[in-house]
């Protein structure tokens, strides 16, 4: 067997803690088995987010350099202001220090990268800082037809074939006729020393079909990171419930 199969089998075991081969071939087929794991979470979540912020986790062909380099005086970190004095206001006192930031713009590395086009009020990513780390707090909203055109599935906890990574999930029936769905996913380790921790996305199924998405990220390493990964998550599960069903998300 050659070094890339073994390489594919190994990933195909949900071995994300694998060490990828030095090879440029073991290398790319490990980037595209994170590209993949990436678009599962997102399509069982209805993160858009999710496959922006999935860059971090695809290898050094994405990140120049590659090599975890902190950009936080950079002008990529695209500290925008305006919505997180808003979006700072419906989180706990204690969460930390909250920066709008472009996730986007930080994992490609390019300042003026364009932008996702926002629905709800605070979409956007917000960097929470505590305790010497770093992680992200991302909202998005989606409309009923974009939701419908992406396939997303109206239960992520119903699929019968769940990504290995996912380690928890729950939904629950919520006043208004919505179904909020919470889910834990594991972190995920590409190519050194690119690691994207674990996190937590909240998926809020409004009855009209629109979709409240919060991904709650305890951070990445690699280049673009904003510093070292939080030792939680920057909202804990009740904290990320009551966010989600805050209607000053919503359009």
């Amino acid at each position: 067997m050659s070094e890339s199969e073994v390489v594919r089998e190994l990933l195909w075991k949900a071995a994300g803690a694998v060490p990828v081969p030095e090879s440029r071939g073991g290398e790319e087929v490990f980037a595209r088995a994170a590209r993949l794991r990436w678009r599962r979470r997102a399509a069982v979540t209805g993160v858009v987010a999710a496959v922006v912020a999935g860059g971090v986790v695809v290898g050094s062909g994405v990140l120049p350099g590659g090599r975890g380099e902190s950009v936080a005086a950079s002008p990529t970190a695209g500290e925008f202001g305006g919505g997180a004095a808003g979006f700072r206001k419906l989180l706990p006192g204690d969460v930390g220090k909250v920066r709008e930031v472009s996730l986007l713009r930080l994992i490609k590395g390019v300042p003026n990268a364009p932008l996702p086009k926002d629905v709800g009020p605070y979409d956007g990513d917000y960097a929470v800082t505590r305790d010497g780390g770093t992680g992200y707090i991302t909202v998005r909203v989606m409309t009923a037809k974009a939701v419908k055109a992406k396939g997303v599935g109206e239960d992520p906890c119903a699929p019968k074939h769940q990504p290995l990574e996912m380690i928890k999930c729950t939904s629950e029936k919520v006043p208004g006729g919505a179904l909020l769905s919470i889910i834990q996913w594991a972190g995920i380790k590409a190519t050194q020393p690119t690691y994207n921790g674990t996190e937590l996305n909240a998926g809020l199924r409004l009855k009209d079909g629109t979709l409240l998405s919060i991904r709650d990220s305890t951070g990445f390493l690699g280049k673009g990171s904003q510093g070292p990964l939080l030792k939680t998550f920057p909202l804990t599960r009740t904290q990320l419930r009551e966010l989600a069903l805050k209607p000053e998300l919503r359009p």
